[in-house]
């Protein structure tokens, strides 16, 4: 599956609810990018960051979640159009988590916190 394919996928199934693997998933796809990309324009490094970190705090329980897709392989407008499409609707996601109180405090804290490093990783790119 191509990249964009992949990244429109998961953030299809992001939009329809709670779904972790695909959450998991789609931050996996967007640091693939940043991997694949990083060294082209300084605006993938701020996003790796961001991204790297969100990871930590939010993803450390999924490191066996993998998307099968091909990595990115240039830094043209459709890889940045499916990345921040795909980031926005991960904020969005936790967005939701962040007001389900169901959860913590503090772990409702963290998914805002995502949230808004995932919109940062979004405004390096565009």
């Amino acid at each position: 599956m191509s990249y964009p394919e992949a990244a429109r996928e998961i953030a299809a199934r992001l939009a329809h609810g709670v779904d972790d693997t695909a959450a998991a998933g789609a931050v996996q796809l967007a640091i693939e990018a940043w991997k694949s990309l990083a060294g082209t324009d300084l605006a993938w490094d701020r996003l790796g960051l961001e991204l790297l970190d969100v990871r930590a705090r939010l993803y450390s329980d999924h490191d066996d979640i993998v998307v099968a897709a091909e990595a990115p392989i240039r830094d043209d407008a459709e890889t940045r159009l499916a990345v921040t499409t795909l980031l926005e609707q991960l904020a969005r996601y936790h967005d939701r988590m962040a007001a389900d109180d169901r959860d913590d405090l503090a772990r409702r804290l963290s998914h805002d916190a995502g949230a808004q490093q995932l919109r940062r990783a979004v405004a390096a790119l565009v």
